[in-house]
């Protein structure tokens, strides 16, 4: 018998119909996928938002679900500094503003105007 994450895999490589809605609609925003905790589910959320160049009002809701499920401040950021290498500096300096609101730091950046 296969292993449940092996079937899973093995279902959304094949695109198989229903299997990414029902993955939707069992309350994504809140549901744990199987074998991450809570910390890690909310920090793993976060680095797709941030290499999707999400708006900001969802790093706000993202940063704040992970420090909710006991992740610090510096594992918030240390999500920036991982994802740099890989999305690059322009959408990790875009991002790192935003996160910075969301955990409450003051950048004292110039202002455009």
């Amino acid at each position: 018998m296969k292993a449940e994450h092996e079937d899973l895999l093995r279902r959304l490589a094949l695109n198989e119909e229903g299997v990414l809605a029902s993955l939707l609609g069992s309350g994504f925003a809140d549901d744990e996928p199987v074998a991450l905790d809570a910390k890690t589910t909310a920090l793993v959320r976060l680095a797709g938002l941030i290499a999707l160049e999400s708006a900001p009002a969802t790093y706000q809701w993202s940063v704040t679900r992970a420090l909710a499920a006991g992740a610090s401040d510096d594992e918030v950021v240390g999500v920036l500094v991982a994802l740099a290498p890989i999305v690059g500096n322009v959408r990790v300096s875009s991002a790192a503003p935003e996160v910075a609101l969301a955990i409450g730091c003051q950048l004292d950046l110039p202002c455009d105007g």
